[in-house]
């Protein structure tokens, strides 16, 4: 499936900034990607509550099918200033990851965004 999308570099966090970064409620975005990790689409949610937001794994399925997108990033913000993920950040992600990899959909990471900060869940060996 070649090599994950990185997430590291400088353009993908600014974007990841200007589009999360200042929100007030949390939002999530899934982008997603070729095999070859090449942009398709993004899809953005928000639930209009500052507390958490459920990311919509159905949703996310369907719609990778459609795209025939082979990669998935997630990003979601934190309004409280904190990127650090949450245990329910942690368990989100697995259960998502292990969903969409058996469907042969890989899923490279999930950042946290807060103000400026990025926290990447990849970067943290936390997926």
């Amino acid at each position: 499936m070649g090599e994950a999308v990185d997430t590291r570099t400088p353009e993908f966090r600014h974007y990841l900034v200007r589009r999360l970064g200042l929100r007030r409620e949390e939002c999530v975005m899934i982008l997603y990607f070729t095999g070859e990790g090449l942009f398709i689409a993004e899809d953005f949610y928000s639930s209009g509550q500052r507390g958490e937001v459920v990311i919509p794994l159905r949703r996310t399925v369907r719609r990778a099918f459609d795209l025939d997108a082979r990669r998935l990033v997630v990003a979601h913000n934190h309004p409280s200033g904190s990127a650090l993920p949450s245990d329910a950040d942690v368990a989100a992600t697995a259960r998502m990851r292990a969903v969409v990899e058996a469907l042969e959909v890989g899923l490279d990471d999930h950042c946290i965004v807060a103000g400026n900060a990025i926290a990447s869940m990849r970067s943290m060996g936390l997926m």
